[in-house]
């Protein structure tokens, strides 16, 4: 297979997603949308058409379809050992202040919706299953690491992880496959057709949300923290994990989970939770505009090594 089979395999991957993020910023500009249908629509995809696209990949699957415990138990321990790394790396990068913020940004990915996204451009829906019990997971590792990081304060942690809608989506669906009930025609139906809203709407609203003007007061935080999470990060996970075993399609869901950019929801925290907001929406910006680039390029040594 020639370097150029392998550049438009992994552009099949990633092309859909800068093009739909493109549109965000592009309709945004023409006033198209607005910062309310931002808001209206990131709130519809997760509270609603995100959780029923998760509900079907897992509950229309066998358990054993859905969860890979070799690969959710090395994605936690990556997590863990990243969050370690950078909060050691810190204080020799950046003022040593914005050490919790940084270090968030650097390993906090958006998994729920470009890094789905991509799982399914590359693996089909067959994946699905897969990535979401990855994702419920690893998002409650998320939560509680980003607040140890931020905050002192760990009261209302547990209530906010047993209320998120898309931890509740993927439990359901996890019992509703354990008790091998089958999911009526008409139901299942219903939710594919809100659950195929997710992702192109998921991603306008990204693409419209990032924002340029700030992107000078941390350039050089924000550089590095983009290329820890698009770069350093998932290749020291990848390269690790086929050398311990993890290999084909599991190991294609752990690049492409890994090397999603920084989530917006690292900005809300480190908003709420410190004064270094800016860094958080800097880092955001700039690692989704540079991700396309880092996972075709990662995509195509991945294929040229054989790996997935």
């Amino acid at each position: 297979m020639s370097l150029l089979s392998h550049f438009n395999a992994a552009l099949v991957v990633t092309a859909p997603v800068l093009i739909i993020l493109l549109a965000g910023i592009l309709f945004k500009r023409l006033k198209i949308i607005d910062s309310q249908f931002v808001t209206s629509g990131s709130k519809l995809v997760f509270n609603v058409s995100l959780p029923c696209l998760l509900f079907l990949s897992v509950s229309t699957r066998s358990i054993e379809q859905s969860l890979d415990v070799e690969l959710v138990g090395y994605g936690v321990l990556a997590t863990l050992g990243s969050v370690v790394l950078v909060w050691l790396l810190a204080p020799m990068l950046i003022d040593k202040a914005k050490r919790g913020v940084f270090t968030q940004c650097a390993f906090r990915g958006n998994m729920g919706i470009i890094g789905i996204a991509l799982c399914v451009n590359a693996f089909g829906d067959e994946v699905l299953g897969m990535a979401a019990v990855y994702l419920a997971v690893l998002t409650i590792i998320y939560n509680i690491v980003s607040v140890m990081l931020l905050s002192n304060s760990y009261r209302g942690v547990v209530f906010n992880l047993l209320k998120n809608p898309l931890i509740i989506a993927i439990v359901l669906g996890g019992l509703w496959s354990y008790m091998r009930i089958p999911v009526p025609a008409v139901m299942e139906s219903s939710l594919d057709y809100i659950a195929r809203l997710t992702l192109p709407l998921a991603l306008l609203c990204i693409g419209a949300s990032l924002e340029w003007h700030s992107l000078k007061a941390n350039r050089f935080e924000a550089m590095v923290g983009s290329a820890l999470k698009l770069v350093v990060l998932p290749a020291m996970v990848v390269i690790i994990g086929y050398w311990v075993g993890i290999e084909g399609q599991a190991l294609g869901v752990l690049f492409l989970m890994m090397s999603a950019p920084t989530a917006a929801a690292a900005f809300v925290m480190s908003k709420q939770l410190s004064p270094y907001g800016n860094l958080a929406a800097e880092i955001v910006s700039l690692s989704t505009a540079l991700s396309p680039i880092t996972v075709t390029l990662g995509l195509v040594m991945l294929n040229m090594l054989g790996w997935i």
